[in-house]
């Protein structure tokens, strides 16, 4: 069983709420950016992994093959990989966990940045029962 949690991100300041646009992975400050998808990934053990995952997801439509390589970074240091969106298009992003998923990896938050207002955040839980 997978549950999922939806969370808006605004950090407070002294002058009230602004909007957040870095994150830490696994200990790694990740800025998103509008138009681009960060999902943390479980199972990045090496370079293999990394083009495996990289050619699956760049292979999604609305990818910017113009950014990163074909549209997709992959830091296996870190377990995540950013997908770069075409302005105004977005991936599919139940595509992207499905392809992630099917190839063996457990996926654990995805953030996305679609207005480039504010950060939404989905956390997986997965239910071991």
């Amino acid at each position: 069983m997978i549950k999922i949690v939806y969370i808006n991100c605004f950090t407070r300041c002294a002058f009230g709420f602004y909007k957040c646009t870095d994150y830490r992975v696994k200990y790694q400050k990740v800025t998103i950016l509008k138009d681009e998808v960060v999902i943390e990934i479980r199972g990045l053990v090496c370079s293999f992994c990394a083009v495996g995952l990289q050619g699956g997801l760049s292979s999604l439509h609305n990818v910017d093959k113009e950014k990163y390589i074909n549209g997709v970074l992959v830091d296996i240091e870190h377990h995540f990989a950013v997908i770069a969106e075409i302005s105004g298009k977005d991936i599919n992003i139940d595509e992207a966990l499905t392809m992630i998923t099917k190839s063996g990896y457990e996926v654990f938050t995805v953030y996305t940045n679609r207005s480039g207002e504010k950060i939404d955040v989905r956390n997986f839980e997965v239910n071991k029962n």
